[in-house]
């Protein structure tokens, strides 16, 4: 197959998109085929209201190349794909201009086909102001920082883990499973990632700050 970088498919000649596209039951097939892993490029608020279990929301409204490379160092894991429609050929170049070539699969007609065919689905529980200063404050609740350490060292929420993105999918294994996590960014795109890696691995109660520590209203008050 062409490596994407060389037709956007504008041109008519290759569109990526046409060997790529497949429907949900050779999905889910290629998926435990291949070991690979299902990136969610829709906006958090859509992953948090439906997705994939087992999925990772890495949205095209934010930092993805970076976020991607923390999340997956090998660039040769293979990766199927869940987009929103018209957005797949842009996803595909970021890919390919990161390194990554082992795309396997995209969902065709998007997440709506995977609802739509009565398939199980996962929810990201996702927390306001009030209620984060409240919670964070009752026995039993771990809160993490995903921002970058150096943000995190100048300064943070008193009582906070710092725990990069790049770090969560090998400390999840060894967290417990049944407590509550409270997970924050700087404005809430990073700290859903972190949310659907930890979810992946079985963690149950994960809540994700919307907006992170930017929608606070008053941050010293945690």
């Amino acid at each position: 197959m062409e490596e994407y970088h060389k037709s956007s498919g504008l041109d008519g000649k290759f569109n990526p998109l046409d060997e790529l596209q497949i429907d949900v039951k050779d999905f889910v097939i290629s998926a435990v085929k291949n070991q690979a892993i299902i990136i969610d490029t829709r906006r958090a608020d859509h992953y948090a209201d439906a997705a994939i279990p087992g999925s990772i929301n890495i949205g095209l409204n934010g930092t993805f190349t970076s976020c991607l490379t923390a999340v997956i160092p090998n660039l040769n894991q293979p990766i199927l794909l869940v987009c929103d429609d018209g957005t797949a050929i842009d996803v595909l170049m970021k890919l390919s201009r990161a390194g990554f070539n082992n795309c396997i699969g995209v969902l065709l007609g998007g997440f709506n086909t995977w609802l739509d065919s009565g398939r199980p689905i996962t929810k990201t529980s996702r927390i306001v102001n009030d209620e984060f200063l409240k919670i964070i404050k009752e026995q039993d609740t771990v809160l993490i920082d995903v921002r970058h350490k150096r943000d995190y060292q100048l300064n943070h929420i008193k009582g906070a883990k710092h725990l990069s993105l790049h770090e969560l999918n090998t400390e999840a294994k060894a967290m417990d499973k049944q407590a509550r996590y409270i997970l924050y960014c700087v404005n809430g795109y990073r700290s859903m990632i972190a949310a659907s890696i930890l979810k992946g691995h079985n963690v149950i109660d994960v809540r994700d700050l919307i907006g992170g520590i930017n929608a606070l209203k008053d941050p010293k008050a945690a």
